[in-house]
């Protein structure tokens, strides 16, 4: 097998490998879907109620293209923000009738309804996001956005900022080993972790900018400046059959 033939990715699920632009069409149809659905109100306490199964398609997506596992672990980030918007906007925002009073506590009828409406818009939304990248890897996702004609230098800062999130949530856990193989303790309460993460920012930082001008050294080097066609050794592979 040659380097070219190995840097390919073959995915022989089709929903999982359908093209990114079509993965695009799909997450903006879902989207404005969900707009759509959140405008119909039921009981008489003006609820969205339809946003809930309608969020039951995201991991049966997941399901299907084969990556439930990894979309759970990320959805669960999104359920834990969705919660505390959840939680602060049916205690906190006033108006209407009120439901429910427990002393001081009190849900009011226009505060459950935000609650509802922003809390399974952010999942719904953050889901299928999440299924689109667990499903599609920046190396598709480029490739796919310099098949559309978009300037190469634009392409490489959107897949370059995919990728220094990723980098830095990596280089944040080495130090954070690192500080815990030095007896500094990392785990316990919001306090002692903060403890923790604070002092390790510095290198984080200085890692970052240090990788930054070693990607630059390595542009350059193979020609990322230079004006005319570019060679693309990655190629987009439909593994659906031609018509």
């Amino acid at each position: 097998m040659t380097y070219i033939e190995k840097i390919q990715i073959n995915k022989s699920n089709k929903l999982a490998g359908l093209y990114p632009t079509t993965k695009l069409i799909v997450v903006l149809v879902y989207s404005f879907s969900t707009l759509i659905i959140d405008s119909i109100r039921l009981t008489s306490a003006d609820l969205p109620l339809l946003l809930i199964p309608w969020f039951l398609l995201i991991p049966l997506l997941c399901g299907l293209s084969g990556e439930l596992k990894k979309c759970i672990k990320a959805l669960k980030t999104v359920f834990y923000l969705s919660l505390i918007i959840f939680l602060v906007q049916t205690f906190i925002v006033p108006g209407g009738e009120v439901l429910w009073q427990y002393g001081f506590l009190k849900i009011h009828q226009i505060g459950l309804s935000t609650g509802v409406s922003l809390s399974m818009m952010i999942m719904n939304i953050a889901g299928i996001f999440v299924w689109l990248f667990q499903t599609t890897s920046n190396k598709e996702i480029a490739a796919a956005l310099d098949d559309s004609g978009m300037n190469y230098k634009v392409a490489y800062v959107f897949i370059s900022t995919l990728q220094m999130i990723e980098i830095l949530g990596k280089n944040s856990q080495t130090i954070m080993n690192a500080q815990k193989a030095r007896g500094v303790e990392t785990e316990g309460n919001v306090i002692v972790r903060a403890k923790a993460f604070f002092p390790s920012l510095v290198p984080l930082i200085l890692g970052a900018v240090i990788g930054s001008e070693e990607r630059v050294l390595t542009l350059e080097a193979r020609g990322f400046s230079i004006q005319g066609n570019k060679t693309h050794l990655f190629k987009l592979k439909n593994i659906l059959p031609p018509k």
